[in-house]
């Protein structure tokens, strides 16, 4: 109980006798201090938003009575105020209202915004630069229209976009202590129910005149059940709210003691310095996703260990006095791959990394070990996830994500990680094309913003020499996705040439060519970009060779003009053959580092060129033998290439090996078909010519009786090209399917890389 005696009123110097009442009670006089009048700080009154604003004018109109004034004789002011659920309602209109005037005011402002800052286009300019800096100072400064850069055809993206936003309204409402009321509340209703005709504030929205009629045939029941439902609902909360929520910026990096190659005592940061130029200068003109002046071991180390690890032993692999380092690094990170996928880590580092390794790693022990193409998805599927495909949000995504960047020393740092999310998102896409192409998955080539303005991309006042191939990969992929479409289209018609499809091709690859591809140049120690035009002419060369091929067991396949195909083919396969010795002899070690694809595109093109010489010049011995002398080379250039330096294997010594498993096998038949003498060579003869005429004119030139028994013929010995295997399902034995596969291992390989239809080459 507080003391009576009030503070002040006994002014006495020293001690002050207590009050009567605290004699009494014996204890000490206390005397509470004074307490300011009013409502303390924080304190919320017991009405808000309307139901305040309602009593507010009652109240005013109270007070209007009281003081004598005829107010109510003003004009419909009488009905106006004649309940308060009319008051409620004019209310909420008029809030309505405002919200819909304000609304192309504020979308007045974005357009505006939009026209100051507009999107960056082909013509590249310093203020993109300023404006990621400006970002990287203060990530949270973001403009409106920087929100949402997804296209309005993307169904999630507009869907998590509009949730966030009604997010982010409702946590702001909170914040300024203005939380809506639920419109559903117990008093709105009891006014309602006050009425002469009981109805819900649905129904009286819905009777209200001034709302836009979609013409809708569903009943009005069922919209005012839709809007009783949303108002009672106005409260509650979503249960999965934070499911469009974008992931943290700072995710766990594959990054540490336990996972750093320097860390573990595998490598040295001295050797690290040896390796990283040695990888620019070799293996860069192929893989071109990495930016030099970025990708410092000091930087890559910090981001993740993955692509640290791959990088070196990568490199290591192809260097003379690194070979115990190279079995260790390669080790650790095969390793690396799999904790990397099974843990989830995510980044752009970690797509490079898997990228990095794929193209040029040593080869499983069997095809049904292979995690090739588990590594390619997680990564596409990796860099579709982080957004690496959006120009505008690599720019503000890969400027926010390194909050370490001093500005002052590197004005372009920005622009160099947004360039290296696009970089990456490019060589991805093409090496997921490139591999679902040599298995036979082939689909349409996706088109992005940045893939859409690809020819410029490697204009850009940053951009690498290397970026120059990586576009021109990108057009040439677009090129041969558009030539599946026109084929097809084609094949419906009949053509008087029979060699259409090879015109059809190089007609519509010639403007590429011109632009792209430089003539080649005799060179015996080639520079960068001589290695990289020179692949570039290979990828060129096989994707020529592969889309003819298509139409062999495409929709051609059957066709009287289906000779001819086989005959471009041919000689597009040993044209292949022939350049690939060629170059492998002239220039040597340069040209080994060349990616994976490439040597299985070289075997593609030399088991074709066996397939169809028996089709176009018959089986006679003999016939095939400048052929095999031919594809001896090109196995024994891929399996010097494979083992150089010797302590590295590589895909293309598994391809030059078991190549020359099928030339010995056709070596020894033609020695047994060689020891027949004149007799066996005349029947070969015979047989060789009624071979060639039953693949140029099919079974119509033969009597009634051969045609039936030519039907009851295996398929292969017609067109061993067609194939009735999936090429979607074209992959590894499945968990106990081994022992079902077949026993020769190369022939697991043929079909994984070409389809079922070549297992039965050998």
């Amino acid at each position: 109980m507080r003391c009576i005696r009030v503070e002040g009123a006994d002014t006495r110097p020293g001690p002050v006798d207590p009050c009567d009442r605290c004699k009494r009670n014996k204890r000490p006089c206390i005397i509470p201090k004074p307490r300011p009048l009013g409502r303390k700080h924080g304190a919320l009154g017991r009405y808000q938003g309307i139901e305040k604003a309602v009593r507010k004018i009652k109240t005013e109109l109270r007070k209007a009575q009281a003081s004598g004034d005829d107010v109510l004789s003003l004009p419909g002011l009488a009905d106006f105020v004649s309940s308060e659920g009319d008051m409620r309602d004019i209310l909420l209109s008029d809030n309505a209202t405002q919200i819909q005037d304000d609304s192309p005011t504020h979308q007045d402002e974005n357009q505006s915004s939009r026209a100051v800052n507009p999107r960056p286009t082909s013509s590249y300019s310093n203020d993109s630069f300023q404006e990621d800096a400006a970002l990287v100072q203060n990530p949270s400064e973001r403009r409106p229209h920087q929100h949402n850069e997804e296209p309005i055809s993307n169904p999630l993206g507009l869907v998590a976009d509009a949730s966030g936003e009604a997010q982010a309204q409702v946590r702001q409402s909170v914040a300024s202590g203005t939380s809506p009321v639920s419109i559903g509340s117990s008093t709105r209703q009891t006014a309602f129910a006050q009425e002469s005709e009981p109805r819900s504030l649905a129904r009286h929205l819905l009777r209200r005149p001034g709302y836009v009629s979609l013409g809708l045939k569903l009943s009005r029941e069922s919209l005012e059940l839709g809007l009783d439902t949303l108002f009672a609902h106005a409260g509650l909360t979503c249960r999965y709210s934070d499911y469009f929520t974008p992931a943290d910026t700072n995710q766990p990096r594959d990054t540490g003691p336990d996972l750093d190659p320097v860390d573990l005592g595998l490598v040295t940061m001295e050797e690290a310095h040896y390796l990283f130029p040695m990888y620019f200068a070799r293996l860069h003109p192929f893989n071109g996703i990495l930016d030099p002046i970025l990708h410092t071991p000091e930087f890559v180390r910090s981001r993740s260990a993955l692509l640290f690890t791959w990088i070196l032993a990568i490199t290591s692999q192809f260097d003379h006095a690194s070979s115990s380092m190279a079995k260790r690094l390669r080790l650790h990170g095969e390793n690396l791959s799999k904790h990397v996928h099974a843990h989830g880590f995510k980044s752009v580092e970690i797509a490079q990394g898997y990228y990095v390794s794929l193209l040029s790693a040593t080869p499983a022990k069997t095809m049904s070990e292979e995690r090739s193409w588990i590594y390619t998805n997680y990564a596409f599927g990796m860099a579709a996830e982080l957004v690496f495909d959006h120009h505008g949000m690599a720019r503000s995504i890969g400027a926010i994500r390194d909050p370490n960047i001093n500005i002052s020393e590197d004005p372009y740092r920005p622009q160099r990680l947004a360039r290296n999310r696009e970089r990456t998102w490019l060589r991805i896409l093409l090496w997921e094309r490139a591999h679902s192409a040599a298995r036979g998955r082939m689909s349409s080539f996706p088109d992005t913003e940045i893939t859409l303005r690809i020819e410029d991309w490697w204009t850009h006042p940053l951009a690498l020499p290397e970026d120059r191939y990586t576009c021109a990969f990108i057009l040439l992929r677009r090129q041969l996705a558009r030539l599946h479409d026109e084929i097809r289209r084609q094949a419906e018609f009949s053509h008087i040439n029979h060699h259409w499809v090879r015109d059809l091709v190089d007609s519509t690859l010639r403007p590429w060519r011109q632009t792209w591809l430089a003539p080649p140049d005799a060179f015996t120690t080639p520079t960068a970009d001589q290695v990289a035009n020179l692949y570039l002419s290979y990828v060129y060369m096989h994707g020529r060779l592969w889309t003819l091929s298509f139409a062999l067991h495409g929709p051609t396949s059957g066709r009287e003009d289906s000779y001819a195909i086989k005959e471009d083919c041919f000689e597009a396969a040993v044209s292949c053959c022939e350049i690939a010795v060629r170059d492998l002899q002239q220039v040597g070690e340069p040209i080994y580092c060349m990616l994976a694809p490439t040597w299985a595109m070289i075997s593609y093109a030399a088991v074709l060129a066996l397939k169809l010489f028996p089709m176009l010049h018959g089986n006679r011995a003999g016939y095939e033998v400048e052929l095999l002398a031919l594809i001896s080379q090109v196995a024994l250039q891929l399996e010097r290439a494979g083992t150089t330096p010797t302590h590295r294997f590589g895909i293309s010594a598994l391809l030059g090996q078991h190549l020359f498993l099928i030339l010995r096998n056709r070596a020894n038949v033609l020695k047994e078909l060689a020891k027949n003498g004149k007799d066996g060579e005349e029947r070969q003869s015979a047989a060789a010519g009624e071979w060639q005429a039953l693949h140029r004119h099919g079974l119509q030139h033969l009597p009634n009786e051969q045609q039936t028994e030519r039907l009851n013929d295996p398929p292969l010995l017609f067109d061993p090209l067609v194939s009735a295997f999936d090429p979607f399902l074209t992959g590894p034995p499945l968990p106990g399917e081994e022992e079902f596969a077949p026993d020769d291992a190369f022939s697991e390989m043929i079909r994984e890389w070409f389809g079922q239809g070549f297992g039965g080459v050998i």
